[in-house]
């Protein structure tokens, strides 16, 4: 299904192509007036857009390489009751895809809708094809799925997140989407706001002046200036605390940030892709991501496959890397036997790719000299998880392998009890999120008082930033 934009004050005009277009089965969005329109354009990934010339407020054909210029590089259509010559030739040299005059029909809106629609279709599947990715490796149909929207990526410069679980190579998605891009000679420059402090963080994205705070001994420039005209990677966007969202949610809307201690603003053209492996959505019903930011990020949306759901894509990751570990190290390529594949086939791949290319590291350091790779090279615990999967599975069992741990996990948990069943543990009900907010407060009440309120030992040991562990202090009313 396309998006279509139409820029028309003829009521006539807009309600016919409205009913046509979603005849079609594609979504529309109308604007009557050409600022209107202008400002839908630069909000929303459009495939086609619709528009007239002479508008109650400006002249649409002076406002083509804006329209053009939009993140989506919309297909643009001219419409006109006053058709000229001169027109008709700016229009074209301007890359217009029709010179439309008024009146037309509803065949001719047909088949040009149709014909532009099979035209940028067609361009997209090029430039898949031609994807440059040397290190994402695979044909899984979940893997094409997700290059599909790579390449849909790369040809526009919206802003693009990516989802996916630790591991999945979220960071060379986002290299590949830059190398394919029109920005591709231009930096690409990556941040991980997990890295950092709360005040590192915000030096590191916008720069500071020197004598700007304590450290401060140089002028330091930020990523968001390192990133001009090229691309900008924010890793674990999710960890931005509060504070430097609402002051990177004004740098993406204005394109425009004020460096640590300076008194001017810089601009930078950037182009953002951002990464995550936590649920934003339920973190903006908790209160600790913006909403408004969430929609700027999610422009265009790629989730990632886990490694279990592309299983098929392992032998050809195992002949990848051992070609490139054998020319890395100058040394024979080693081979893997049968039983090697068939292992690995069989594990489920909890760290994905990550876990993958540790293992295989761990496999060939063990083999040492010799040339084939048996399964009893590979890590213990994971020959283990696959010898238990395997033994449940010839016992007919429908028990996880990790039951055990799960056992036990729920084993921890304290019963409560209801005097109504003779003082004997009972469930008693209450909704999910209340559950999960009860148990979230107890987690950092009893992180504060394990390490007595020293909170660079608390966060480490959450695994969270500085910043997301005060966010969740101040929202449970928690004190060191």
């Amino acid at each position: 299904m396309a998006k279509i934009l139409v820029i028309d004050d003829e009521l006539l005009i807009r309600t016919m192509l409205s009913e046509v277009i979603r005849s079609l089965g594609h979504e529309v969005v109308v604007e009557e007036m050409l600022q209107q329109g202008l400002a839908s354009a630069k909000q929303t990934c459009f495939d086609v857009i619709y528009l007239d010339v002479l508008l109650p407020d400006g002249n649409g054909l002076e406002y083509i390489k804006d329209i053009r210029a939009a993140s989506s590089c919309p297909e643009l259509i001219i419409m006109t009751g006053h058709a000229t010559p001169d027109d008709a030739e700016q229009a074209v040299r301007h890359g217009v895809w029709e010179y439309l005059r008024k009146p037309f029909t509803v065949e001719h809106i047909v088949r040009s809708l149709t014909r532009v629609l099979a035209f940028r279709e067609q361009k997209r599947q090029q430039m898949k094809s031609a994807l440059k990715r040397d290190a994402i490796v695979g044909s899984s149909p979940a893997l094409m799925q997700a290059l599909d929207l790579v390449a849909q990526a790369a040809s526009s410069s919206v802003n693009t997140l990516l989802q996916g679980k630790t591991g999945t190579g979220k960071e060379l998605f986002s290299q590949a989407i830059h190398d394919n891009s029109t920005r591709s000679n231009k930096p690409f420059v990556a941040l991980d706001c997990a890295s950092f402090t709360e005040t590192l963080l915000e030096s590191h994205l916008f720069g500071h002046k020197r004598g700007a705070f304590t450290g401060a001994t140089s002028d330091r420039e930020g990523v968001l200036q390192a990133a001009d005209g090229g691309t900008l990677f924010l890793d674990e966007i999710g960890e931005l605390p509060m504070q430097q969202q609402s002051a990177f949610l004004r740098v993406l809307e204005t394109k425009r940030f004020r460096p640590i201690g300076s008194t001017k603003e810089i601009t930078s053209d950037f182009r953002l892709i951002a990464a995550t492996n936590k649920d934003l959505r339920e973190m903006v019903r908790l209160g600790l991501f913006r909403e408004d930011l969430l929609y700027r990020l999610r422009g265009l949306t790629i989730t990632l496959p886990p490694l279990c759901e592309r299983k098929e894509d392992l032998p050809a990751l195992v002949s990848w890397w051992l070609d490139k570990r054998a020319e890395e190290h100058d040394e024979p390529c080693k081979i893997a036997s049968d039983d090697f594949i068939e292992t690995i086939m069989a594990y489920d791949w909890p760290g994905n790719v990550r876990e993958f290319i540790h293992s295989m590291d761990r496999a060939c350091t063990t083999v040492g000299g010799e040339s084939v790779l048996y399964s009893t090279h590979l890590p213990v615990e994971m020959r283990v998880s696959v010898a238990r999967a395997e033994t449940n599975r010839q016992l007919g069992s429908k028990l996880p392998s990790s039951f055990d741990e799960n056992a036990a996990q729920m084993a921890s948990v304290s019963p409560v009890v209801d005097q109504k069943s003779g003082g004997q543990a009972h469930f008693v009900p209450q909704s999910l999120k209340e559950h999960r907010l009860a148990k979230e407060k107890e987690y950092i009440e009893g992180l504060l008082e394990y390490t007595q309120g020293d909170i660079k030992e608390a966060y480490k040991l959450a695994g969270v930033s500085r910043g997301h562990l005060y966010e969740l202090m101040k929202k449970h009313n928690c004190s060191k």
